[in-house]
């Protein structure tokens, strides 16, 4: 029967043997790193939020190219030739060397300006910068998603490294209640079960101790991650006490949502920007008129004043277009129905997603309340199980599950305030506040 107990903690032990230990968790040279840092190196270094600030960037680009053709356009342009005048056009000129009458070489300056477009570069101008804001509220999203992810990665990373000196704690306990069940066995006054008991209890936890420990590596790793840092590394989390504050009221929460959330500011930009792009599109059905002047010299032998100034004015009217008009307004207007609908499907959530944070806030709350009395009823049983163990009224084992029971408890308010911090994150994501607090 012996024989037959020894196996699982034997066992055990070598399954703990394959895990590295506690060492190493957290190294000499840990620096120390609070939650508002880690938030700030996110937001400093993180690619997502640099691969969207170019999207603004580009965005603002395409605002200003849009602006262009309000203002004239001008420009120069030379040629030099042998042969056939009409092939010159290959090149593409304007103005006076695109004629095809200059023989050899000439070379001109061109002014060029749509005096009526019936407000096409209007139009045009006002999609470009609704899709500016656009770019800048899906910005502000990034940057909410990014603080929520800190958080979250950095409070969970608190709890494995408690976890983990928990789980050393015990290791510690398990190797003294061993030592001390071997005295007592050598001195006759405990049977060789009870030494079989402790050195599986010991087993056990030696493997707790090295789950928990691959734990905290796990969880350093999404911190990094989150952080926008290439590779992990050990961080000494600092630890600060929960300040509990009820959350508002539901209908309060949801206004301010409304009002707040970047995600729902991006897609009424977004609609914006393909209002703007329908009325675009619809003025292609209109007319152009352009105007040119053009000024250069020629290689002619008989200069006039005819030949090298160029003043006009053209018109474009489509007559037809074999459907290529209707369908880019359709289509159009099938971006503007789907931003939209996109629109409206988060205004649906919104209202759901605030509900579900504030109800995770509150049994965050509830269980900060419950944690604290489980640590108030193990204090007092743990100084007894002292008390009795001094007077030899209790065994070790009582003294370490006593311990344990004390060390279970206060880890239990300390996940309980990591829960609460990761809700109100939550709370304050659902919220639009994320990129504020």
């Amino acid at each position: 029967m012996i024989a037959r107990a020894l196996v699982p903690p034997v066992a055990a032990l070598l399954l703990a043997a394959v895990w590295p230990g506690p060492a190493g968790l957290e190294g000499a040279d840990a620096a120390e790193l609070t939650v508002q840092q880690a938030v700030q190196s996110a937001l400093a270094n993180h690619p997502v939020l640099r691969q969207a600030q170019l999207d603004v960037d580009s965005a603002e680009a395409r605002l200003k190219k849009a602006r262009s053709p309000r203002l004239p356009q001008i420009d120069a342009g030379g040629l030099a030739k042998v042969g056939l005048a009409g092939s010159a056009n290959l090149f593409a000129l304007n103005g006076l060397a695109a004629s095809p009458d200059p023989e050899g070489m000439a070379v001109s300056g061109n002014v060029f300006q749509e005096i009526l477009d019936f407000k096409r570069s209007k139009f045009e101008s006002e999609a470009r910068r609704a899709e500016v804001e656009h770019f800048e509220e899906t910005l502000r999203a990034e940057r909410s998603t990014l603080v929520l992810n800190v958080k979250r990665a950095f409070y969970s990373a608190l709890g494995a490294t408690r976890d983990a000196a928990l789980a050393e704690q015990r290791v510690k306990e398990r190797e003294l209640a061993l030592r001390e069940a071997g005295a007592l066995r050598r001195s006759g006054l405990v049977p060789r079960l009870d030494v079989v008991t402790a050195e599986a209890s010991l087993a056990r936890a030696r493997l707790e101790l090295a789950t928990a420990a691959q734990s905290v590596y796990g969880a350093m790793a999404r911190l990094a991650e989150a952080m926008g840092e290439e590779s992990a590394r050990g961080y000494a989390l600092e630890e600060r006490p929960v300040s509990v504050a009820l959350p508002g009221p539901f209908e309060s929460l949801v206004a301010e949502s409304l009002a707040s959330r970047p995600e729902l500011a991006a897609l009424e930009a977004r609609i914006r920007a393909a209002q703007a792009w329908v009325a675009r599109a619809e003025r292609e059905k209109y007319p152009r008129v352009m105007g040119l002047f053009s000024g250069g010299w020629t290689r002619f032998a008989d200069l006039t004043l005819g030949r090298l100034l160029f003043g006009g004015f053209g018109i474009r009217l489509p007559l037809f277009t074999g459907g290529r008009l209707q369908a880019s307004i359709e289509e159009t207007r099938l971006g503007l129905e789907k931003a939209r609908a996109v629109r409206d499907e988060l205004l649906g959530a919104i209202p759901r997603q605030v509900a579900e944070a504030r109800a995770r806030l509150a049994t965050a709350i509830e269980g900060i309340d419950s944690a604290g009395k489980s640590l108030r009823q193990a204090r007092p049983a743990e100084r007894l199980a002292r008390a009795r163990h001094r007077h030899g009224l209790a065994s070790v084992l009582d003294l370490a599950a006593a311990g344990a029971a004390l060390a279970d408890a206060e880890t239990g308010q300390a996940r309980a305030g990591y829960d609460y911090r990761i809700a109100e994150a939550e709370l304050d994501f659902a919220t639009g506040r994320a990129d504020r607090n």
